[in-house]
């Protein structure tokens, strides 16, 4: 598996080539997604699962069997695979490896599903992105360019995208083609939960890189409001912090 450092170089390097490539990572919630009425019926998620009619959790409902189709389109079209590796569960690495096995799919190159988490706590993410044209898509995309721009020195930040929920999907996806016929970014950084899958496949079919970032950006936003560096940090982000409500 890749780890965060080789990951950090990886992005970069294609970004700085041109290379179009989409990092994905698949949690318990994208999991679900994956399994909803096809590896596990909707009775037995209805019962075990809290969160299926609130969209704030990661940004959908369930059931919903389109959405569930272009997230395996996601897994089969990604280059990197972030997935959980824990199996003390039956939702966290056996639900992922029965997906796999369902849909018939191997992934090229893999890493743990949190690396992302991990990643934007390093001095060298911050330090190697600083310059890049990057588009920022997510319901914080505003607050976290704020802080990359005022804390970190990020120069290259061209725009971002709005993405809230998965009815957004469409409408930012549109907005990031616009966005880069008029001013070509290099990396799209997409806290978006599982709208996000669908905008990091969307910058690999521009020609750039997409990586679906998720919690990275709650940990800089939250962390700045410590009046902390990222990696000073020790906290663990609240996803439900300003996100939009049902």
């Amino acid at each position: 598996m890749l780890g965060s450092v080789e990951l950090i170089h990886n992005w970069f390097q294609k970004a700085s080539d041109g290379e179009a490539h989409a990092s994905v990572r698949f949690g318990d919630a994208s999991n679900t997604i994956l399994a909803h009425g096809t590896v596990l019926t909707m009775d037995f998620i209805q019962s075990h699962y809290g969160w299926v009619n609130d969209p704030t959790y990661c940004g959908i409902t369930l059931p919903n069997v389109g959405a569930r189709e272009i997230i395996v389109h996601c897994l089969r079209k990604a280059d990197y695979v972030g997935h959980l590796t824990q199996t003390d569960h039956w939702y966290f690495r056996p639900l992922f490896d029965m997906c796999l096995a369902y849909y018939k799919i191997k992934p090229k190159k893999t890493f743990y599903a949190f690396e992302n988490n991990y990643i934007a706590r390093f001095k060298l993410f911050y330090d190697t992105f600083k310059t890049m044209p990057i588009l920022i898509c997510g319901s914080k995309s505003s607050q976290y360019k704020e802080v990359l721009e005022r804390r970190y020195g990020w120069s290259g930040i061209v725009a971002t995208v709005d993405c809230p929920s998965w009815s957004h999907v469409s409408a930012a996806s549109k907005e990031m083609e616009n966005i880069y016929k008029k001013t070509p970014w290099k990396l799209a950084l997409v806290c978006a939960g599982a709208p996000g899958k669908v905008l990091a496949i969307k910058a690999k079919e521009l020609g750039s890189v997409g990586v679906d970032f998720g919690s990275g950006a709650d940990v800089a936003i939250q962390a700045d409001n410590e009046n902390l560096y990222a990696w000073d940090y020790e906290g663990f982000p609240d996803y439900w912090e300003g996100r939009p409500k049902k």
